[in-house]
């Protein structure tokens, strides 16, 4: 399973785009686990910090950190590397 995360604040202009371009990409796609995490709540923050995520929004595909909005051509790369990686 690769793990695609999308770290999120409320009031972040940007993060509604990020979400977007990564549920279109996990949409049907079911060696892909998708979530949205908010800097919004304790637990996200939580989250956060275990990442190290000091900047909104920030995607993982798996271990690979993107922050801002990466291209879709990037975030697709990515995991095309993390299924290579896995066999």
């Amino acid at each position: 399973m690769i793990r695609l995360r999308v770290f999120t604040h409320p009031t972040c202009t940007t993060c509604p785009q990020a979400i977007r371009l990564a549920s279109e990409i996990a949409e049907g796609q079911p060696d892909i686990d998708f979530r949205v995490i908010s800097l919004g709540s304790a637990k996200g923050r939580a989250i956060a910090r275990e990442h190290q995520v000091l900047s909104v929004p920030t995607l993982f595909v798996d271990d690979i950190r993107f922050v801002g909005v990466p291209s879709r051509e990037a975030l697709l790369e990515a995991i095309q590397q993390r299924r290579q990686a896995r066999g």
